[in-house]
């Protein structure tokens, strides 16, 4: 009988031993999980949609403009850049069907981005 016990307590240490291994490789997960997160964010933006074209107004505060990168396919606006504290913005929109990407501006408002798209002529 001694020896069931010991097997029993045996095979109890192992599998705490590795339950005890799965939970810090979750930590660790977890917390590069969490670094990645903090170092993107997306910016807020408000949408505004006018007779000639669209408007995207984009929270940027502490952007660091030399790292600015907005590209425009169809369908798909995409806009990034760093601070100058290191963390980096990204944002990633669609755009209305009858937005023409050939057309953006992006102009600089206070602290804001300002994207201007014009509608495709019909």
């Amino acid at each position: 009988m001694p020896a069931f016990k010991d097997l029993d307590e045996l095979i109890k240490n192992l599998i705490k031993q590795e339950e005890e291994k799965f939970r810090r490789i979750q930590r660790e997960i977890e917390e590069e999980i969490e670094r990645e997160l903090r170092r993107f964010s997306s910016p807020l933006y408000s949408f505004n949609e006018t007779d000639e074209g669209y408007e995207y107004l984009i929270d940027v505060p502490k952007a660091d403009l030399a790292t600015l990168k907005v590209e425009s396919r169809p369908r798909r606006l995409s806009i990034s850049c760093k601070t100058k504290d290191g963390k980096e913005y990204r944002l990633n929109l669609s755009l209305p069907d009858d937005a023409d990407p050939s057309t953006m501006d992006v102009s600089r408002v206070k602290w804001l981005l300002k994207v201007t798209i014009k509608k495709k002529k019909q």
